[in-house]
C-alpha cells in the first residue's frame, strides 16, 4: 500500500504540472478526494482480504467435505465389499443348512419308515404270539386227552391182563403218553419156534383189541431174544437170532391186522434179536425176560 504522502505529493505535482498553479480551495479540493479515495481504498482493501479469507475458509471446508466424501466412498465401498461377503456367507450358510435340512427331512422318512417296518413286525409277532398260545393251548388239550385215553389203554389191558400180569407173563408200562406191552416168550411160544399157540393167539387178540381202538398212534411189534445160539435143528430155518425174532414179530402181525382187523398201514416190526436185553443174560429167569415180544404204541409213520 503506498502512504498518503506519497499520494499527497504525486496529486500535487499533477495539478501543478497541468496548470501551472492552482488556488488554494481547489488544493484543499483535490486533498478531500484523496482522502475520499484513500478511505474508499481501505475500505475495499479490507472487504478483498474479508472476502479473501472467507473464501480461504470456504475452500478449505470444500478440501474437508472432499476428504470426506472420499473417506465416505471408501468406507461405502469396504460396506458394500462387506455387505457382498456377509450375502456370500449367507447363501453358502442358507444352501448347507438346506442341504442339512433335506438330509434330516430324508433321515426322518427313513426312520418312520423303519418305525413303520417295526410296528408291521412287532404286530406280526404278536399275531405268532397268539396264534402259538392257540396252538399250544389246542396241543395241550389235545395232549391231556391223548393221555387220558392212554390211560384208559392202560387200565383196560391191565383189567383184561390182570392174570398174565399177576403170573409175569405181561408186564405193562406207561409213561406219559408212550405205553409198551411187554409179554414174555413162554405165553406166545414154544421154545425154538416162531408159530403162536393158542394161548398166546388168545393174548394177542385181547391186547389188540384194545389197541385197535387208539388211533393217534401205530403199533410197533419188536422181536427180541436172549443171547443164546440157534441150536443146529433149527440154524436150517432161523440161522441166527435176528430171524427168530423177526419171524415172531411178524407172527404177532399176522395177527393183529388178519384177527384183530388192525390196518395194515399203522403196524410196524422190529427185530432186535438179543442187542436190547431188559435183564441179565446170565441166569435162566433173566434170559427168559429177554425172550420177548414188545408191542409198542408210537407216533403214527410220516407219509
Amino acid at each position: 500500500m503506498i502512504p498518503v504522502s506519497l499520494w499527497t505529493i504525486i496529486g500535487l505535482f499533477a495539478l501543478l504540472s497541468t496548470s501551472g498553479c492552482v488556488s488554494k480551495a481547489t488544493y484543499q479540493q483535490q486533498l478531500d478526494q484523496n482522502q475520499t479515495l484513500q478511505t474508499d481504498l481501505y475500505g475495499t482493501t479490507e472487504k478483498l482480504n474479508n472476502l479473501q479469507a472467507r473464501y480461504d475458509i470456504v475452500e478449505q471446508q470444500l478440501e474437508d467435505a472432499m476428504a470426506q466424501n472420499r473417506a465416505l466412498n471408501d468406507q461405502n465401498i469396504a460396506a458394500m465389499a462387506e455387505i457382498d461377503r456377509l450375502k456370500n456367507i449367507f447363501q453358502a450358510r442358507s444352501q448347507q443348512q438346506q442341504e442339512q435340512l433335506s438330509a434330516l427331512e430324508q433321515q426322518q422318512q427313513e426312520l418312520e419308515a423303519q418305525q413303520e417296518q417295526q410296528q408291521q413286525r412287532y404286530q406280526q409277532l404278536l399275531d405268532n404270539k397268539q396264534q402259538l398260545e392257540q396252538e399250544l393251548e389246542r396241543e395241550r388239550i389235545a395232549r391231556e386227552a391223548r393221555l387220558a385215553k392212554m390211560a384208559n389203554t392202560y387200565n383196560s389191558l391191565v383189567a383184561n391182563l390182570e392174570q398174565e400180569i399177576e403170573r409175569g407173563e405181561i408186564t405193562i408200562n406207561k409213561l406219559k403218553d408212550k405205553l409198551t406191552v411187554n409179554l414174555v416168550e413162554k405165553i406166545l411160544f414154544p421154545s425154538g419156534s416162531a408159530d403162536l399157540t393158542p394161548a398166546g393167539i388168545k393174548v394177542i387178540r385181547q391186547v389188540g383189541d384194545i389197541l385197535k381202538e387208539v388211533d393217534d398212534k401205530d403199533i410197533r411189534v419188536e422181536g427180541h431174544t436172549d443171547n443164546l445160539g440157534i441150536s443146529k435143528a433149527l440154524q436150517a430155518k432161523f440161522p441166527s437170532n435176528w430171524e427168530l425174532s423177526a419171524a415172531r414179530a411178524a407172527n404177532v402181525v399176522r395177527v393183529l391186522q388178519r384177527e384183530v382187523g388192525i390196518p395194515g398201514e399203522k403196524l410196524e416190526i422190529g427185530a432186535y434179536g438179543p442187542f436190547h436185553p431188559v435183564s441179565s443174560n446170565d441166569t435162566p429167569e433173566g434170559r427168559a425176560q429177554n425172550r420177548r415180544i414188545q408191542i409198542v404204541l408210537v407216533p403214527p409213520a410220516q407219509a
